[in-house]
């Protein structure tokens, strides 16, 4: 009975230590949290990315064309000005007088030849009767003309008078903004020679930049269409405007290898500032029905660029691909992916083929 008890404790301890020498398979890998985004199917713009600067269309220096004291400033220095507003008044009693002396000798001109004229007309029938001789009577055809010359003469002086009394208030010859004042009231102006002040033309403002030139066939192509429209972006501003580039120069630098490109941007509300670097996105054309995945998607290695996909399991899909045109952080996929496949956009450097996934935007929700 004994051996019985004992035969079967060692039966019982063996299994006991039979089960616990099995050892449990390793839990399952929990899935790799990334962020996905779906291929689209859009119209992709051709952009080629320059830097360039900004640069005011007019400037214009203000000098006075007559000389005087400087009487009157009736613009604050900085001031938004407009086509044809005054500026300055330069003391006009002298150029007053000048036109009224001008007018004198007008009027005493007129006078004279028309009392001249009178004489001629009557003595127009004393040379038909023969009673005054014909050099006498072209001696009063000579008075008359050289009175009319006179008076020619002198009415031109008088418009010089006006004009320069006009001049007295300097005006602005176009629109724009005005620097600092560069002479005070009370000074002598010389006509043609003191700057009183700068007005510069600030809508449209011109646009200068260069590309590289293995962007010459692009750019010429594009150009021999009309203008070509260009997005106008100012370092530290979030802001874009839209503008135009017109013209081509009519070779390649040398040195550098570049192409100037020159253009315009509507600057009404006067956002942007001359000699500001902005940065330009030119757009030479477009791809039509273009498959576009974020550009973080896109990996590249040995075998060239490659990203993930992910099927109906979840589950991680290594495709090689090739690449096109790149705009606003999107960018082509000519071949390896089509509308509407799942793309995994960030979290990839972690997986492999079979690696099963979750969209970490799920999971916020």
């Amino acid at each position: 009975m004994k051996t019985m008890l004992k035969v079967s404790g060692i039966l019982v301890m063996a299994a006991i230590a039979g089960g616990c020498g099995k050892k449990a398979p390793p839990p399952g890998r929990p899935p790799a949290m990334v962020k996905l985004a779906t291929a689209i199917k859009m119209t992709a713009p051709v952009v080629i990315t320059a830097y360039g600067t900004t640069q005011d269309k007019e400037s214009v220096d203000i000098v006075p064309q007559v000389s005087g004291i400087l009487q009157s400033i009736f613009v604050q220095e900085g001031a938004v000005v407009t086509n044809g507003q005054a500026l300055f008044q330069i003391d006009p009693r002298d150029y007053q007088m000048r036109v009224q002396q001008a007018e004198g000798m007008v009027a005493v001109d007129r006078a004279t030849l028309e009392q001249a004229r009178s004489t001629l007309q009557r003595n127009q029938s004393l040379v038909e009767k023969r009673l005054i001789s014909p050099d006498q009577f072209d001696t009063l055809k000579t008075r008359v003309a050289t009175l009319e010359a006179q008076l020619k003469m002198d009415e031109a002086t008088l418009e010089q008078a006006r004009l320069n009394l006009s001049r007295c208030t300097v005006t602005a010859p176009l629109a724009g903004i005005c620097s600092k004042r560069y002479l005070d009231a009370g000074n002598l102006a010389g006509a043609g020679m003191t700057r009183l002040i700068n007005i510069r033309s600030y809508n449209p403002l011109r646009l200068d930049c260069t590309v590289s030139e293995q962007y010459l066939p692009a750019i010429r192509s594009a150009m021999a269409k009309g203008p070509i429209a260009v997005e106008v972006m100012p370092q530290g501003d979030t802001n874009s405007f839209t503008g135009t580039l017109s013209f081509m120069d009519n070779a390649v630098n040398p040195v550098t290898g570049t192409l100037l490109l020159r253009g315009e941007v509507p600057n009404p509300d006067l956002k942007l500032w001359a000699n500001q670097f902005v940065t330009l996105r030119i757009i030479t054309s477009t791809v039509a029905e273009a498959i576009m995945v974020p550009e973080s998607a896109v990996q590249f290695g040995k075998q060239g660029a490659y990203l993930y996909t992910v099927n109906a399991t979840n589950a991680a899909v290594l495709r090689p691909v090739t690449i096109g045109v790149r705009d606003n952080n999107l960018i082509q996929i000519t071949s390896g992916v089509t509308e509407g496949d799942i793309v995994v956009a960030l979290g990839q450097l972690t997986l492999s083929t079979g690696a099963s996934v979750m969209d970490s935007e799920k999971m916020k929700k």
